[in-house]
């Protein structure tokens, strides 16, 4: 039994307090995990280690600390190789199938730059997706005679199977998809999506952004070909990222970003340059890379394994469905995504009654803030076309919304407070497009 208040002290920046509007000195309220997730201090602590004990270089230097470096850089991926349930297959005692990107949007680009993608070929992806999930794909529609398609999601986030069955033929080279929407709290069906795909020789590429920080991942059962993520949602460092790559398919990859530490040798002969690149996931990773940063990613997997991700999501299921019902009490607020808890993540995306522009959902964030120390997210959350798609179809007035979103380190009493709060503003017409 984990013993979630206990967890709470792992996090240090939980013990501040702001000065809110009353000038009282308050707890914060943090309900914005989906963008960022606070760090316990023991990847704090990691990542110190290599700053202060052995900040070398990895693969590069032979004395201790660059040798303390390599190890710790090589035992950092193979934590990362764990928590998705990776396999090991590298000669050299690498987890190959682990590349570290600075961030999911990196992961993405990299497949969009180095798979091939045939002439007149054609990608799938849909506009439910963050526009890191959509735009490397653009780009690559710009460049070659290659067709971005987009499946539709329902207005509450989810998808019909036939429009994905329609949509997958034969032409199809790769299906791009957020599993965990940021928006919806949906997610995507997967398995059954990379079944459709692999029937028609076609690939799958997950955003997992908002699914690895909050579920077990297991790459060998799953059927993704392709899995980016990004660490700094998952209590580990910023500018961390994961690219996963199933083994086989580096055959049909070409490079993307080149230079030191991807190559075994360069020769210049006949005054024209030459080169062997190293195998993968070296070849992806070019230039000196984030150790410290690689280092913090592999503390917080161990953190969250130690913890039990099936522990996490047991603990956010009882969050989304406290969350959602309160939300639905209050008759002013339009919820985005299933009304269901049991279809949803624990997060919700909302709009109020009055609402008629983006700014007036900042000013809902603002003023949880200012008065009450609740921090929410604001905007439309780098999903402007689902958004839109919504606004469209009448289901929410404008192109944003509010979304408080949950980790593991929030309580029952914080989501209390929150929905006090939102109906106490609501009922007391506190907001300035309610006048």
């Amino acid at each position: 039994m984990v013993d979630w208040r206990k967890k709470r002290d792992d996090f240090p920046i939980l013990k501040r307090r702001v000065k809110t509007a009353d000038k009282k000195k308050k707890p914060i309220v943090y309900l914005d995990s989906a963008c960022m997730a606070l760090k316990p201090l023991e990847v704090v602590e990691a990542m110190n280690r290599y700053y202060l004990e052995f900040s070398g270089c990895a693969g590069r230097s032979i004395h201790k600390i660059g040798d303390e470096t390599t190890k710790a850089y090589h035992k950092a991926r193979e934590k990362i190789a764990k928590f998705i349930n990776a396999k090991h297959v590298n000669k050299k005692e690498i987890h190959d199938e682990v590349i570290w990107t600075r961030n999911t949007s990196e992961g993405i680009n990299l497949v969009a730059r180095a798979l091939n993608f045939p002439e007149g070929c054609k990608v799938i992806s849909t506009n439910l997706e963050h526009h890191s999930g959509i735009l490397p794909f653009h780009e690559l529609s710009k460049r070659k005679n290659v067709t971005l398609e987009i499946v539709n999601a329902k207005p509450d986030g989810t998808f019909d199977l036939e429009d994905w069955e329609k949509a997958i033929d034969n032409n199809t080279r790769l299906v791009s998809i957020i599993r965990a929407s940021n928006v919806s709290a949906t997610m995507a069906p997967v398995e059954e999506i990379c079944r459709i795909a692999h029937d028609h020789g076609a690939l799958v590429l997950t955003d997992d952004a908002q699914y690895a920080p909050h579920h077990k991942m297991d790459m060998q059962k799953s059927g993704v070909d392709f899995s980016a993520f990004s660490i700094h949602k998952m209590c580990g460092p910023t500018g961390m990222g994961v690219l996963y790559v199933r083994h086989e398919l580096y055959e049909e990859m070409g490079t993307s970003l080149v230079g030191g530490d991807t190559i075994e040798s360069v020769w210049i002969k006949n005054g024209r340059p030459g080169c062997k690149y190293l195998p993968p996931p070296e070849k992806y990773e070019a230039g000196l890379q984030n150790y410290a940063g690689a280092i913090g990613a592999g503390a917080a997997a161990d953190y969250l394994m130690r913890i039990g991700m099936e522990n996490i999501e047991k603990l956010e299921k009882r969050f989304a469905k406290k969350l959602v019902e309160g939300l639905l009490e209050i008759s002013e607020v339009n919820l985005i995504g299933p009304e269901d808890p049991s279809k949803r993540s624990a997060l919700a995306s909302f709009t109020i009654k009055g609402m008629k522009e983006i700014q007036d959902a900042h000013e809902v964030a603002r003023k949880l803030d200012h008065f009450e120390a609740i921090m929410v997210r604001s905007g439309h959350h780098c999903a402007m076309p689902f958004h839109r798609c919504l606004r469209d179809n009448l289901v929410i007035p404008i192109e944003g919304s509010v979304r408080a979103s949950l980790y593991l380190y929030n309580t029952e009493n914080e989501i209390d407070l929150f929905l006090e709060t939102l109906r106490d503003f609501i009922n007391k017409k506190q907001f300035e497009f309610m006048q």
